[in-house]
Parts: structure tokens; sequence; C-alpha cells
């Protein structure tokens, strides 16, 4: 009976080591990706791309880095670029929901308001309780001028991710556009409340107020 419980106990432990073995060789791209993500959310941009970059060096395919290179780029302004990323990582996995999403934000930038609709259309496919890129979809139904459209998916993204302040913000957006100023105000009240500094939302207040007076 010892030896029976001893050799599972060697067969567990081989497994550990090569489970550890091999968690060590994929790393350096883990590591990479994850410090370019960090200076990404620092807004250090610079820095970001030339660590992700390394990333991808080791693994072209390393789904994290491409999307975390892809938002540097987005934030860059290189828009186009930034699509680039996004496509490789839906050529690898055509499940990827962040990919779908982020194509349609950058699309939108680009004033490609029906193609950005249909990519953050197909990431709510994949995940239909994905606040963000119901917030997303109304920022960019705004901007196309449908305002019904844009305030029926901003109170979605408000319902799934009532912490996300661009959702209430481009509730404050579309509401406004639609003469209801005061329930705008309300809605940019709440943006302020979760994100002091959101700039969207000061300036939709205080157009929202000045067409009440």
């Amino acid at each position: 009976m010892y030896d029976i419980i001893m050799k599972w106990v060697y067969v567990l432990f081989f497994l550990v080591m090569i489970s550890g073995f091999w968690s060590v060789v994929a790393s350096p791209a883990d590591e990479l990706a994850a410090q370019g993500n960090m200076l990404y959310d620092q807004d250090q941009y610079d820095e970001a791309l030339i660590i992700l970059d390394q990333a991808l060096a080791i693994d072209p395919e390393h789904l994290e880095a491409l999307n975390g290179k892809g938002k540097v780029l987005k934030s860059l302004g290189r828009y186009e670029e930034a699509i680039q990323q996004y496509d490789k990582i839906i050529a690898v996995d055509p499940t990827h929901k962040k990919a779908w999403n982020n194509k349609g934000i950058a699309l939108t930038y680009l004033g490609r308001y029906e193609e950005a609709i249909a990519m953050f259309d197909e990431s709510l496919r994949l995940d239909p309780e994905y606040g963000k890129a119901y917030s997303n979809r109304a920022w960019c139904l705004n901007l196309a001028g449908r305002f019904e459209e844009a305030l029926a998916s901003a109170d979605k993204a408000t319902i799934l991710e009532p912490d996300y302040a661009r959702g209430w913000s481009n509730r404050g957006d579309a509401l406004s556009a639609l003469g209801q100023y005061a329930e705008a105000v309300m809605s940019y009240d709440t943006a302020l409340i979760l994100d002091p500094g959101l700039h969207d939302a000061l300036e939709g207040k205080e157009k929202a107020i000045a067409k009440m007076s």
C-alpha cells in the first residue's frame, strides 16, 4: 500500500514539475505583455509600444500583446494600424469580444460608423452582457445622428455596468440631442460622480444646462 501511495506522489510531483517548466517557457511573452499593458494604463504609450513589440517578437499571436498594441496605437491616433492588430486577434480567435469592440472604437474615430456598429454588434453577439460595448455603440450612434438607437444602447450600458461613467455620459448625449435636457443633466451628473474628470460629461452638462435656460 505504501509503495502505491509513493508511486502516485512521484507521478504528481513529476506532473507539477512539467507544468512549472512549461509555464516558465511561456512566461516571457506573458510578462512583457502585462508590462506593456501596465504602461498603457499609465499613458506611457511610446514605452508600452516598445515592450509590446518585444512580446510579439517572441509570440506574434499573443492576444494580450496584440490587443495592448492596438489600444496604444489607437491612443496615438494611428487608427488604421490599430485595426490591423485587432484583425490579427480575430484571425486567431474570432470569439475575442474585446478585439471586435476595440476595432469598432478605431473605426468610429475614422468616421466609419456603419462598419463600427457592425463590430460592436458582433462583440455583443459574443457577449450580450458586455456593457462597455453597448456604451461604445451608443457613442458611435450619437455621432451618426441616430439618437433614439443611441439612447437604447446607453440604457443597456448603464443597466449592465452602472459604475461605468462613459455609459452615463453617452446616455446624456443621446438625451440632450433628443431635447430631454433635465434627464440628460442627471445622466451627466451620474457620470461625474463616477469620474469627476470626465471632460465629455462636463462639456455635455454645460451645453444641456445652457439649452434649458
